[in-house]
């Protein structure tokens, strides 16, 4: 009888999981609640569920918003670049790669199996940071785009001219620009004389 309560608290605490989380569901969720694996395994069998990548399950003819785990998984990720452009609507086109940032001395040896990672020191970490929703409709931390504008203009040797040209292109156009936010972030970010150069063309 005791067994029989204990696996009904289980499979109830994963369906609630499984609820909150859109239906997917960690081994590392798992871990937190004290719940066995065999019961994974049991949910996998009866074709409940489905094995998606490593410690990641998702309920079956269910979506799997890679964006959100990442995010939910890695606290301290931050979507950037090319990645940041998308979630905040300022390209269409899906990237092939997900572009995430972190902070110097992060392991983020699990991250770099999904995603392509950049590093920045701790203390600069969190500027620009914003939310924005994939998607499916989940909230995850994204930097901003007067922050993404900052990163490929340290990047710029690296990235390709029509695709810079076109971005700044893009910022001059944005709506929701803000030059005052973006000369502060480029002073805390040691890049304000050349953020300066590039926009003063524009302005002129």
């Amino acid at each position: 009888m005791e067994q029989k309560q204990l696996n009904s608290k289980y499979y109830k605490i994963i369906y609630q999981l499984l609820y909150e989380n859109d239906g997917v569901i960690t081994y590392k969720q798992l871990k937190e609640h004290n719940i066995p694996s065999i019961y994974l395994t049991r949910m996998i069998r009866k074709g409940t569920l489905i094995r998606k990548t490593k410690g990641i399950y998702i309920i079956n003819n269910g979506h799997y918003d890679e964006y959100y785990f990442l995010s939910k998984n890695y606290n301290s990720l931050i979507f950037s670049h090319y990645s940041a452009l998308y979630l905040n609507n300022i390209i269409d086109i899906f990237p092939h790669q997900i572009d995430v940032t972190v902070y110097s001395g992060y392991n983020a040896k699990g991250i770099k199996k999904y995603a392509n990672v950049y590093y920045c020191d701790r203390d600069i970490h969190s500027i620009g940071l914003s939310e924005a929703k994939t998607i499916f409709g989940n909230k995850v931390r994204v930097y901003d785009f007067e922050r993404t504008i900052c990163d490929f203009v340290k990047l710029r040797k690296k990235t390709d001219s029509e695709i810079f040209s076109k971005l700044i292109g893009a910022y001059i156009k944005y709506e929701k620009k803000d030059l005052k936010k973006l000369y502060e972030y480029a002073y805390k970010l040691g890049i304000y004389k050349k953020i300066l150069e590039i926009f003063e063309l524009f302005y002129e």
